[in-house]
């Protein structure tokens, strides 16, 4: 009977593990949570330990009491499998008989049973921790993941590329696009744009167009060739065209110890 009821529930458990699994799948596919899965799984190992010193002391006391009442030595002091010895298999046999075959009402196994136990404990703990700890729920960790995809859909800006590039004039876009030339751009073309290793900005004279489109273009790919790298990785496409638009405030500026003239005129 015991036997029967330990699978039924078994049964139930891996029912439920399964229908909360399809629902994380459904809710949230993009969600992970990296803290939460260590934790679990170090409080699972926890669980296990403590039941494997519960056992443990278990048979010991067992042990000790087969030793103070001087037991017959010949039965084992620790039994694993749950099951009646050969010659006493009669005691457990059933009435229902097969083809020749019957069936023996034995234990589950010792070590299997003290299993589910286990997952028994693990799944309350699990419960408990992300339903009342500080766990996240399913909606919880979908909703980070909403708002995460918009902020990498936000700084990525997917839509704009090469062939979409405008020219940014609000003062927060020309600033952010002046921290980006400062940091990474100056040390070539000069903190005015009056050139160095690379071309001036502040002439009509560009060597690979100097319209939105173009300057966009050349800051994403680069010029390998003539030693400037692809910035593609490095920026995010608003990031490109925040800075293409800074470059072009340059135009006309005639900063000091401007570089020569380099390239096709563009009016």
């Amino acid at each position: 009977m015991k036997t029967r009821i330990l699978l039924v529930i078994s049964f139930l458990l891996m029912i439920h593990s399964s229908f909360a699994a399809s629902v994380v799948t459904e809710v949230a596919p993009q969600s992970s949570n990296s803290n939460s899965i260590t934790l679990v799984f170090v409080l699972g190992i926890l669980i296990v330990l403590l039941l494997a010193i519960l056992v443990m002391l278990y048979y010991m006391t067992i042990a000790l009491r087969v030793i103070s009442s001087k037991k017959d030595s010949s039965e084992p002091l620790f039994d694993f499998t749950g099951g009646v010895p050969v010659d006493r298999e009669h005691e457990v046999m059933m009435d229902h008989e097969y083809d020749g075959i019957r069936e023996l009402d034995n234990n589950m196994p010792t070590w299997w049973k003290w299993m589910f136990y286990a997952t028994v404990v693990f799944s309350f703990a699990y419960y408990y921790y992300y339903q009342f700890g500080s766990g996240d729920t399913q909606l919880q960790e979908y909703e980070q993941s909403m708002v995460a995809a918009e902020a990498e859909m936000k700084l990525h800006g997917s839509k704009v590329d090469e062939n979409s590039a405008t020219v940014l004039t609000d003062a927060t876009a020309i600033e952010a696009g002046k921290t980006i030339f400062m940091e990474n751009c100056a040390a070539c073309h000069g903190k005015l744009g009056e050139g160095g290793v690379g071309p001036n900005f502040a002439d009509d004279y560009w060597l690979h167009g100097g319209d939105i489109k173009s300057v966009f273009k050349t800051i994403k790919f680069g010029v390998p060739e003539k030693g400037m790298i692809p910035w593609q990785a490095q920026l995010s496409a608003v990031q490109i065209q925040e800075v293409s638009s800074f470059v072009l405030t340059f135009k006309g500026t005639n900063p000091p110890n401007a570089k020569a003239p380099q390239g096709d005129l563009v009016k």
